[in-house]
């Protein structure tokens, strides 16, 4: 018994040795404590300062840039502001989304042509919010019927993708503050896709929205606007009549609304193109237009036919415009009766 006491301390001894020989047993051996893990590296940081850098260009239609939480913080207009989207409105979207619309820094909707062909569309809603991530997904996720993807690009960077009824839909979290979500189009390969290859900067040959070309002047045109649109041309069929013919020529169009310093709305509304020998008669075009637009049925429901201060068309080589002052209360209640089911769809 002795003996094979004995035996068993050698091979103890001997697989001890071996072990620390082959490194298994390193802290073993020496007695030291084991050294602390090392934290892992910080994430760069994502690129999200600048949400029209998170929509592309190619295929797009048209595009809505918005600051909601400061066009709500005028005084002046929040009774126009409740005529168009109620209270009752806003909170239940809130409920349901996650996503406070009043709270929303930014915000913008655009429309693309999608993988169907022409007559597809795939629209993004994108918006800097105040909400809780978490909360955001899961109540997305409860509103999936069925095909439901997650994918994680990096632990900040959360894409869900499924149907909602027969419509696919898509949805990318980029940090803590963050949301896209796409109605429509290929959720693999569509705007939600990209919005998130963009974030982590692996797109930066891909012009975006508003980096470059005609829409990109008109942006530069308009400012810093609370409210912005744009539609990139060329325009064919039934828009290139529009505006008497000038969108048949245009490389872009575009619109900003700001609060004026007398309480109404300060409209600009731009077509950009080459004007350089026809920019007084293209600008006189414009405003006919406009004219026209506000005394039909549907100005007349905006109360654009009776504006603060009449329209001033102005022109330059690239662009020809049009700049006019509008009654708030008169443009939600025509807002509203235009496109009041169209809104209480989307705060759903």
């Amino acid at each position: 018994m002795a003996d094979a006491g004995r035996g068993l301390r050698r091979r103890g001894a001997i697989g001890g040795l071996l072990g620390c020989v082959l490194g298994l047993a390193l802290p073993a051996c020496s007695g030291a404590p084991s050294p602390p893990a090392r934290p892992a590296p910080p994430l760069p940081p994502l690129a999200t300062a600048d949400l029209a850098r998170l929509l592309p260009q190619a295929g797009l239609r048209w595009l809505i840039l918005a600051r909601p939480r400061e066009i709500a913080a005028v005084p002046w207009l929040i009774p126009s502001i409740a005529i168009v989207a109620p209270e009752q409105n806003l909170a239940r979207h809130a409920r349901a989304t996650g996503i406070d619309l009043r709270q929303v820094r930014e915000a913008a909707i655009a429309s693309y042509v999608s993988d169907e062909g022409a007559t597809g569309e795939a629209r993004f809603y994108v918006a800097r919010h105040s909400g809780d991530p978490r909360t955001i997904e899961r109540l997305f996720r409860r509103r999936l019927t069925g095909k439901e993807r997650r994918a994680l690009d990096r632990p900040d960077v959360v894409r869900v993708t499924g149907d909602i009824g027969r419509a696919p839909h898509a949805l990318v979290l980029l940090g803590q503050d963050v949301v896209g979500v796409q109605d429509g189009g290929s959720p693999l390969r569509g705007p939600a896709r990209v919005a998130s290859l963009y974030a982590l900067g692996r797109l930066k040959r891909s012009p975006t929205a508003l980096s470059e070309g005609p829409l990109a002047a008109l942006a530069a045109r308009f400012g810093p606007a609370p409210v912005r649109a744009f539609a990139p041309g060329p325009f064919d069929g039934e828009l290139a009549r529009g505006a008497r013919g000038l969108l048949a020529a245009a490389t872009a169009v575009g619109a900003a609304a700001r609060p004026s310093a007398r309480e109404g709305i300060a409209l600009a509304i731009a077509v950009a193109g080459d004007f350089s020998t026809s920019g007084e008669a293209a600008s006189e075009e414009l405003l006919r237009a406009w004219n026209e637009l506000a005394h039909g049925s549907f100005g007349h429901l905006l109360g654009l036919d009776a504006p603060v201060e009449p329209p001033l068309a102005t022109h330059a080589p690239d662009a020809v415009a049009v700049a006019v002052e509008l009654n708030p209360r008169a443009l939600a209640r025509g807002l509203a009766a235009a496109t009041g089911e169209r809104i209480e769809e989307m705060l759903r």
